[in-house]
């Protein structure tokens, strides 16, 4: 598949984040300094050795052929060479290696290329210090340029990571948008057909069999929205205080309970009164999670939900809150299945509620898991304490 154009803001801050993992520090650049012109003079010759090694390659190739002027690739080449050596490692140079990343998905070029081309920098660049940086200083330029390379390649693939995700979420969600009200008008009809027939009919069953399904993929079409734009979005941790959470979701939730005959009891512990996560992500997760729960138990006898806390990890940095349900318990084999987008276990289920959930939690810096127990099940949610 060939994008056609993608707009991605430069994440500086996590770019920053692999410099300084990186040690690539003033002091620590400083040793190239001296050897900034020499390698700036190898642009040219660079890319002369860079177009010898693609159009050695047989998928490579055809990419340079279909160019109207494969010399301006040359030129590129060497613009990215000269540039990487003499610029300044800051935001123009963070700005233009991230740009580069966003091409490589709008020409639609294979990753591994990518990570080969990397490694040929490498040799080229080796080939540059062995012949002409004094013997006394081949070790400490090698290092910072072997870092250097590799801030490069993971800005430039995280560009590409982020931009493919984006363009694959966007297609979801504009086939979702699309289906959505062809959906709900199929379904607004057969509920005006279904009014206009006995039901004595044996048409009657029939449609009311239809709408349950046009009811599932209307649901399904909305949840597959809420996940991509929840992946799409970025995550806003605050301190959230838990017991308002849990009442302001049970308080959604009550109804459902009601209707199903569930006792729901809660025990949050003093010690965990509040967490770290992003507001609608976070009850978004409670929600779906508690749904779950009580949709569960309802097919219990003596259906009961419970929800606790307690502290977790020493000192005490996290919160574990467990949402226990009786309903029959998954078989190991099925709990992580149970994650995957579109599996469900109850017959008007979209499969979508938990992996929502799990990835709320996940952009809180939290973790989601199910463990069976031979009493029911136990949704276990562990999030930074607030």
């Amino acid at each position: 598949m060939r994008y056609s154009s993608v707009a991605l803001s430069v994440p500086f801050s996590k770019l920053n984040l692999f410099i300084e993992e990186l040690g690539l520090t003033a002091s620590e650049l400083a040793v190239l300094e001296p050897y900034k012109g020499l390698f700036g003079e190898k642009a040219r010759e660079f890319a002369g050795y860079f177009y010898d090694v693609f159009t050695g390659i047989s998928d490579t190739r055809k990419i340079i052929e279909q160019l109207e002027n494969p010399q301006m690739l040359k030129n590129d080449w060497a613009n990215w060479f000269r540039t990487v050596f003499t610029l300044e490692l800051d935001e123009n140079l963070m700005a233009y290696l991230w740009k580069i990343g966003i091409r490589h998905v709008e020409v639609n070029l294979d990753q591994r290329y990518t990570n080969l081309g990397f490694s040929m920098v490498r040799k080229f660049c080796g080939r540059i210090i062995r012949s002409d940086v004094p013997a006394e200083d081949q070790i400490k330029v090698s290092s910072v340029i072997d870092r250097i390379l590799d801030f490069c390649l993971l800005t430039e693939t995280s560009a590409y990571i982020d931009a493919t995700s984006r363009c694959d979420l966007e297609i979801i969600k504009g086939i979702a948008d699309r289906i959505r009200n062809p959906i709900t008008i199929i379904g607004g009809n057969l509920r005006r057909i279904q009014k206009l027939l006995d039901v004595k009919d044996p048409s009657y069953c029939v449609v009311e069999d239809i709408i349950a399904q046009s009811s599932r993929c209307e649901t399904m079409v909305a949840d597959i929205r809420t996940y991509v734009e929840m992946f799409q979005k970025e995550a806003y941790p605050v301190k959230i205080s838990l017991p308002d959470l849990v009442k302001l979701v049970l308080e959604e939730l009550a109804e459902k309970a009601k209707a199903a005959g569930i006792a729901i009891e809660t025990g949050i512990d003093p010690r965990t009164g509040s967490i770290e996560a992003d507001p609608p992500d976070i009850k978004t997760a409670f929600y779906r999670v508690v749904e779950n729960a009580i949709e569960a138990a309802a097919e219990s006898p003596g259906p009961r939900v419970t929800i606790t806390s307690e502290p977790y990890r020493a000192p005490f940095n996290a919160v574990k809150i467990t949402i226990f349900n009786t309903g029959v318990p998954p078989r190991p084999e099925e709990v992580e299945r149970m994650f995957s987008l579109f599996y469900s276990t109850k017959p008007g289920g979209s499969g979508l509620g938990l992996p929502i959930a799990r990835l709320a939690i996940k952009k809180s810096f939290g973790r989601l898991a199910l463990e069976p127990v031979a009493e029911g099940t136990r949704a276990v949610i562990v999030l930074p304490k607030g």
